[in-house]
Parts: C-alpha cells; structure tokens; sequence
C-alpha cells in the first residue's frame, strides 16, 4: 500500500449516512455545461439548482464527479425536434432569449451560448438495479419548463416510476427452459 504522507492527518473521515437527496419536486435550474455529440445529434446538457433550499445542490465534489447524475439529454434528431423545440422554449421563456429564433435555418449555431442560461425542471424518482442487483432510486428529469410555471407551481410531480422487474424470481422458470424438479437430478 501506498504512504500518505502528514496530509492524511488533514483528512476528514466520512460519516456514513449522509448522503443527502433531492427531493423530487420543482426547480429553476441552471445550464451548467453543454457537450454537443453530432454522430448521436444531442446535447448533453448538465445542470445544477439556481434557487432556493437546494441551490447549488450537485455543487460538492460528488457533484463535479458524477456529471452524469443530474444531466440530459437532448435530441435533436428529426424525429425529436419538436421536443427540442420545447425546451429551447423553455430556456428562451425563462431568460427572455430568442434561441429558437437563432436556430431557424442556422447551421452554426453555438450551443455552448446555453451555459448560464436557467430553465425549469420537474425532478422525479426512478427505481433501477445496480450491478450486484440491488433495487435502487435515483433522479431523472420528468419535466422541462419555464421557470415561471415552476414558480407559479405549474407542474405534477410524478410518482416514482417502478421498475418493471425483468428478474426471474427463485422456482420461477426462465424463458426457453423447463422447470426441473430438484429430485430428478442425478447429483
């Protein structure tokens, strides 16, 4: 194993059971980085809270380590851009911008204008499996909005969505083999 050195008496331990959730609920949120990914055409917008109670809620180091847990993801593929649109409406409502505008017939446009821009999100829950295949919940993004629906309370927090358990349970047989009953093994 590798020494520490004298700043490991710096260090201060983790206590267990800290780990604090976003409620599921209304936000303004903030644009916080953009990645525009042309070979899949989407961005990959991550945001953090702009208001309120959880303001700055992703900004700790967990939240600068794990981008992905409160990112999304937007398509703009033809069969997508009117939901797109929608959250371009959103932002352009919430900031009083015309990116809608800026994108009608422009090839250029530069997403990265996006960042600091705020707009409202629905958070929900959702339920999912780890690796080790224990049920878990985590956030996802039920709703984009203006900020004024968030703020006049325009909005359905959505139920946590069940994960529909695709694992078969003990005794249960698996698509494509038989039950066996356990005294006919030979072993």
């Amino acid at each position: 194993m590798k020494a520490f050195g004298k700043s490991y008496k710096d260090v201060e331990a983790a206590t267990g059971g800290t780990f604090k959730k976003l409620p599921a609920g209304g936000y303004i949120a903030e644009i916080k980085a953009v990645e525009d990914v042309p070979n899949k055409e989407y961005l990959r917008v991550v945001y953090d809270i702009a208001t309120g109670e959880f303001k700055g809620f992703y900004g700790d180091d967990w939240g600068k380590e794990h981008p992905y847990a409160h990112c999304m993801y937007w398509s703009y593929k033809e069969s997508n851009k009117k939901y797109f649109k929608a959250n371009m409406t959103a932002v352009d409502k919430t900031n009083l911008t015309d990116f809608n505008k800026a994108l009608e017939g422009s090839k250029d446009f530069d997403e990265q204008q996006l960042v600091g821009q705020k707009l409202g999100l629905v958070i929900g829950y959702e339920e999912y499996r780890t690796d080790r295949g224990e049920l878990r919940q985590r956030t996802y993004v039920a709703a984009v909005r203006s900020g004024q629906a968030i703020g006049q309370g325009d909005f359905t927090v959505p139920e946590l969505k069940k994960l529909e358990d695709k694992m078969p349970s003990t005794g249960s047989p698996v698509a494509g083999f038989e039950a066996v009953n356990e005294a006919d093994l030979p072993f």
